[in-house]
């Protein structure tokens, strides 16, 4: 479970400065004005909130921001998009949300292994088929499972990554494998299918391109074998958290894959109580707070 060390709380008066902000979006990112506001804040009044990301980022590739739990839902997507704001630029990749936050709230009617699915949801990046998929991930918590399921799992790609043996990691280097379809995307470059798992690039900047929905595409079959050998090394390094209402988890994609234990029994859970939780991705940037503080400490 989710060990302290991970959690930065953030103090309701910041909270209720970064709230002043809305949600404006410009295109599917949020607007230039709101997100310099943030910044601005973030850095007058929010230096303990941007320094705990930064040492939580550089240690583990994630870290949960923890929200005044008794702000309502407008209020904590707002901070939260602001907390977000530490890293880049907040944006939507899908639509069909409430601007930039993506809401999913649980039920039977959802894809079992999908956002808002009931099932188990496999280790994965947010669009690992496209050619720059999202930096950062966030998932807002607004409602954990009243059943107590639905724990967010994190793995890191890079450890799981130093054990492939040399035969595998030649395969997993080949622009062969296929996950699902690239569409209807915004933010992240264009489709990339078919595509290696690993990517060639400077170490600590190259894309890990993995989704446990490799292992059953049935394009990848050849590959199977390999693909199961990294699954099974991906998840030695798992570990997992309990969110509550108001945490903010934000990953960098390049080091960390995400996924979701399966929800408890839902028999006689109201829709109104189901679990819900919120995503939007950030685009790096390297003037952002927390970027500034590595930046400055690695001069040092």
């Amino acid at each position: 479970m989710t060990h302290p060390r991970y959690r930065v709380p953030v103090a309701p008066s910041l909270a209720t400065v970064l709230a002043e902000n809305d949600l404006a979006m410009d295109g599917h990112s949020w607007a230039v004005s709101c997100v310099d506001s943030a910044q601005a804040s973030l850095r007058t009044a929010g230096a303990a909130v941007v320094h705990g990301l930064a040492d939580r980022l550089a240690l583990d590739g994630w870290a949960i921001a923890a929200l005044p739990a008794e702000l309502p839902d407008e209020l904590l997507r707002r901070v939260a998009a602001g907390v977000l704001a530490a890293v880049g630029t907040p944006f939507f990749s899908i639509d069909g949300g409430r601007g930039l936050w993506l809401d999913g709230l649980s039920g039977p009617e959802r894809a079992p292994h999908s956002f808002g699915g009931l099932a188990a949801q496999a280790l994965h990046i947010d669009a690992p088929n496209v050619t720059a998929p999202p930096d950062y991930t966030s998932l807002l918590m607004l409602r954990p499972d009243p059943a107590g399921g639905g724990h967010s799992v994190l793995a890191d790609l890079r450890a799981a990554a130093v054990l492939i043996a040399d035969d595998d990691r030649e395969l997993l280097r080949r622009p062969v494998f296929f996950e699902g379809r690239a569409e209807r995307l915004h933010g992240v470059g264009e489709p990339l299918l078919p595509f290696p798992v690993l990517e060639d690039g400077p170490p600590g900047n190259a894309w890990i391109r993995w989704a446990g929905k490799l292992l059953t595409d049935e394009r990848n079959m050849a590959h199977r074998l390999v693909l199961e050998h990294f699954a099974s090394l991906l998840g030695d390094t798992a570990q997992r958290v309990r969110m509550r209402r108001g945490d903010l988890l934000i990953a960098d994609q390049r080091r960390v894959a995400h996924g979701r234990t399966a929800l408890g029994r839902q028999d006689g859970v109201a829709p109104s109580a189901r679990r819900l939780l919120c995503q939007a991705k950030a685009r790096f940037d390297a003037a952002a707070p927390a970027h500034q503080v590595l930046r400055l400490r690695s001069a040092a």
